[in-house]
């Protein structure tokens, strides 16, 4: 498969770093998983760790240390064009939280939760690729997952 886009990191990074994929291609959510793939794709699972999780809702938190920095890739839906690339900060992502109950955590309310335990990592980064409607098609979708790259080369630099 190769490279197909973003160089991949001439070096290892100075510090550990885990990059999470989150999604579930089962019911249509795949854009994490698929940039994981793209990463690993380009040889960045030599450098750093790289998991799809499967909507992990509060196990997500098995997934930070307090020494590691983190990169959590997923699906949003902000009305952006289908495709579009947000870097998202920490209080944006938890301001959108809604707890209601425990039994269906998203990720806003699993980093709220995470928050409040003090279980965050050392550093934690979020990228979203808006979804758009499951009628805005797939065209869209090679090019935002070459920018999540991109962006993430920059994160690891």
């Amino acid at each position: 498969m190769g490279n197909r886009g973003a160089a991949m990191p001439r070096q290892f990074p100075a510090q550990r770093w885990r990059i999470l994929g989150v999604g579930s291609p089962t019911v249509g959510d795949g854009l994490g998983w698929a940039a994981i793939d793209r990463l690993r794709d380009a040889g960045f699972g030599r450098l750093v760790e790289l998991e799809a999780l499967d909507r992990p809702g509060p196990t997500l938190i098995d997934h930070f240390e307090p020494s590691m920095n983190v990169i959590v890739i997923d699906a949003i839906q902000a009305g952006l064009p289908p495709g579009s690339v947000r870097e998202l900060g920490l209080d944006e992502v938890i301001a959108h939280a809604r707890v209601a109950s425990t039994h269906d955590l998203g990720l806003a309310e699993t980093l709220l939760l995470a928050r409040a335990l003090g279980a965050l990592p050392a550093r934690l980064h979020l990228i979203g690729i808006e979804a758009g409607s499951a009628t805005a098609g797939r065209a869209w979708r090679a090019a935002a997952l070459r920018e999540v790259a991109e962006r993430v080369q920059v994160l690891l630099a």
